[in-house]
């Protein structure tokens, strides 16, 4: 196949996205604010206790978001060439994934709180379905080949099908918020090694 590093138009795509994305993670590391009281007091009891929550929504975000970027840089490899279309489904990407942070925060503060959970699983799933879209896009601009067709048939159904579990994550907050966290933490590590594309095999 040929160099689809080098191909016109993904890679100013991929470049502005990776920008977009190393934004995004600075904002969540802002949200996450030193517990001054708890250190003062110094007390580990305290900063757990205050930080912890805050820590684990942000650790599992960077880790959704770093997923995020492996696989984007996967479909716009996938690409044969930039289009409109592909632009455009990829602004639409970038768009929800910039409420992650957002997200984040609700979750880390109140991360037992089904609307929180909700909020967190609903932004994911919207995130989730807006790959699904750009990774079509991007399949029907691949070159005509068997095993990259394949390739993108495979990563289009799994993307529907986490994409799907996070909605599901959204009514299951109001059961068990535990659940809705247990489908979230699922997913990133079912998408941990990002699906490599048959010539890198």
């Amino acid at each position: 196949m040929e160099d689809r590093e080098k191909l016109p138009g993904t890679g100013r795509i991929e470049a502005f996205s990776d920008g977009v994305i190393a934004i995004i993670i600075t904002i969540m590391i802002l949200e996450l604010k030193v517990p001054a009281e708890s250190i003062a007091r110094g007390s580990f009891a305290g900063v757990v206790r205050e930080l912890g929550p805050n820590l684990f929504a942000y650790a599992l975000s960077f880790v959704i978001v770093a997923i995020m970027l492996l696989n984007h840089h996967s479909i716009m490899r996938a690409a044969g060439h930039a289009t409109n279309g592909l632009y455009w489904w990829n602004a639409n990407l970038l768009f929800w994934m910039s409420l992650i942070p957002l997200a984040t925060a609700g979750f880390g503060q109140a991360p037992g709180q089904p609307l929180a959970v909700a909020l967190y699983g609903a932004v994911m799933f919207v995130c989730g379905i807006s790959f699904t879209l750009l990774r079509r896009c991007a399949s029907r601009l691949s070159p005509a080949d068997r095993d990259l067709a394949g390739f993108n048939r495979r990563n289009d159904a799994k993307n529907a099908l986490f994409a799907a579990l996070y909605g599901l994550s959204v009514p299951l907050a109001y059961v068990s918020v535990v659940i809705s966290i247990a489908i979230f933490v699922v997913v990133a590590m079912a998408y941990f090694l990002p699906s490599r594309l048959p010539d890198e095999r």
